[in-house]
């Protein structure tokens, strides 16, 4: 059978279905319909542990709240910007959809439901890049898709990575902390750094005591990464605007990393330099109880980072293409022409597209409503005690003698409601001591904080982190993680003391799981409770071993080693007493 003319006056010899302008109805009522079903309307997840709301709703409440994340806010305006931009050119395409976007739309739809079943909102994410593009490949066409193709990635800049603040700012502080301490040392300002503390350095044939003249923390504020995502969507933008060379524009991507370090660099400098000149309070803030008041200079260089960034980025341009950069931003800024009319060389076949990608959100919307999302919560994989809900933990162990710690007040109103704790601090003849605590989750997911994110607000110093194998005593074999963790104090004017402490955690799961990494954790607790039915509910072990408190610069390495072996030794006869076999 012969294919339609692409003739215009042919399609009036179509049937009323198949000609442009309805078809054209069809796609701009019947797509935006079921995107709105989808994403706006259909309750996907439970955002703050409540009722379900829709993935968007959901995404703008909490990115409201979330003033490192409220730039996403724009982007969707930036990309309907961005798609104007192409309208001329949009208008003079064909649709001539291709069946590979069933794909995609596909793909999308089933992390729709994995984020669906799982109550998790990333996937859900994803599911919005995978449904768009599946739908323009599949009722407009690759052509279309090429067009819109930066839009549509740009548009990843929406979704706040959370998960990637914490695993990139824990690398990003002690190298943002080691390259300000090298340039302060060029610079004839002694300094050094251990983690994410940059300090003064001791000099003892004066006297001198380290972090005597500045010590400060580079905390998750200053490691770069929360202006990392804001600088590197405008990095983009900015690449697309003002270069043309896609090697260009990949270049100015990936330099908005060092770019944002730079500028936290420049910040430290700053801080310091503001230390040594007017004092620790003009420059950084005062302490007002748990809380840190930040100094009007500490805000002020908080915008040398984009003041670095953004610098470092138009500079680059004007290095990669220079004066060609007025002709880039020309070429975005044509006056629209009058285009021909809509053009459809297959309508039965758009027609029969069109109904795809109608149909299959549909279909999708109906597997959800058929899935049990009920939240059936597993039994822990701990040992509790008898007739309680507390986590036992056994008051003697070898030549270790414990005493039980309750909760806190100040715990109680950090973690969630359900979540239990039970904490023995043990002492041996030796006179080591070892504080070992079990924090069980409570009946609502991710109920369980990282330590890397607690301990720094208690003002800890995470020094390192590293995963141990370790064997226990009933033949099992897990891993743990190991941080190394210290804070100084001043007791009195010109004496600083260190306090350091060895942190050893892991997860156990439901089935006799136990992973070492907090993500790692995460990501099975959705991997099993969508394609294996488990609802895990976490316990964390943490073990905690004090070192003896020191002057700074003066602390025994072998005390450390000391310490490791014990902890580990602990830890094989501990944990079989209260981790259940699967």
């Amino acid at each position: 059978m012969a294919e339609e003319s692409t003739h215009t006056p042919a399609y009036y010899a179509l049937p009323a279905a198949l000609r442009p302008q309805t078809l054209r109805k069809l796609a701009l009522w019947g797509l935006p319909v079921v995107l709105v079903l989808l994403f706006l309307v259909w309750p996907y997840q439970q955002w703050d542990f409540g009722r379900r709301e829709s993935i968007i709703v959901g995404w703008a409440r909490w990115v409201s709240k979330n003033a490192d994340w409220q730039f996403c806010l724009l982007v969707p305006l930036l990309v309907g910007w961005l798609v104007w931009l192409r309208r001329d050119e949009l208008r003079r395409l064909p649709w001539h959809g291709d069946w590979i976007g069933v794909l995609p739309l596909t793909f999308g739809l089933l992390f729709f439901w994995i984020g669906f079943k799982a109550d998790t909102g990333y996937p859900g994410f994803l599911a919005i890049q995978f449904v768009l593009a599946g739908m323009i490949l599949l009722v407009a066409g690759r052509a279309w898709m090429h067009t819109l193709f930066f839009a549509w990635l740009f548009l990843l800049f929406t979704w706040p990575m959370q998960p990637l603040e914490d695993s990139l700012a824990s690398p990003l502080r002690p190298r943002t902390a080691a390259m300000a301490a090298s340039m302060l040392n060029m610079a004839g300002v002694s300094a050094v750094n251990e983690g994410s503390a940059l300090q003064s350095a001791p000099d003892a044939a004066k006297d001198i005591t380290i972090g005597s003249a500045f010590s400060l923390d580079v905390d998750a504020k200053c490691s770069g990464i929360n202006s990392l995502f804001a600088l590197m969507m405008i990095s983009a933008l900015l690449g697309y605007l003002a270069l043309k060379q896609p090697r260009s524009r990949l270049i100015l991507f990936v330099c908005a990393v060092p770019l944002a370090v730079a500028g936290n660099v420049v910040r430290l400098l700053l801080l310091v330099a503001g230390t040594l000149l007017f004092g620790s309070d003009f420059a950084v803030g005062r302490h007002i109880g748990d809380h840190q008041e930040m100094s009007p200079y500490h805000t002020f260089a908080g915008f040398a980072v984009f003041g670095v960034a953004l610098s470092g980025m138009f500079a680059l341009c004007w290095l990669l293409e220079g004066r060609e950069m007025k002709t880039n931003l020309k070429r975005h800024g044509r006056a629209p022409t009058a285009g021909g009319g809509l053009s459809i060389p297959l309508p039965r076949r758009t027609l029969a597209q069109l109904a795809a990608a109608i149909l299959l959100p549909l279909a999708a919307l109906g597997i959800c409503a058929g899935t049990d999302i009920r939240f059936h919560v597993s039994q822990p994989g701990v040992k509790l005690k008898p007739g309680g809900t507390l986590p036992d933990l056994p008051l003697s162990l070898g030549d270790y003698q414990g005493r039980e710690f309750e909760m806190t007040a100040q715990e109680k109103n950090l973690l969630d409601e359900g979540v239990k704790l039970a904490r023995n601090v043990y002492a041996s003849a030796t006179g080591r001591q070892i504080m070992a605590t079990v924090i069980l989750s409570g009946f609502v997911k991710r109920s369980l904080h990282r330590p890397e994110v607690c301990l720094p607000n208690q003002g800890w110093t995470v020094a390192d982190r590293t995963q141990l194998p370790l064997h226990l005593k009933d033949g099992r074999d897990i891993t743990i993680m190991m941080m190394r963790i210290f804070r100084d104090s001043e007791p009195q004017p010109g004496v600083r003391i260190r306090t350091r402490a060895i942190n050893f955690y892991w997860y156990i799961g439901s089935n006799g799981t136990s992973c070492a990494d907090h993500y790692e954790h995460i990501l099975l607790s959705y991997f099993d409770s969508t394609f294996r039915n488990i609802q895990h509910r976490w316990a964390m072990a943490s073990i905690y071993v004090p070192l003896p408190e020191q002057r700074v610069g003066q602390e025994d390495p072998f005390a450390e080693l000391g310490a490791v072996e014990d902890a580990r030794e602990f830890i094989s006869q501990l944990a079989p007493h209260f981790m259940l076999k699967q």
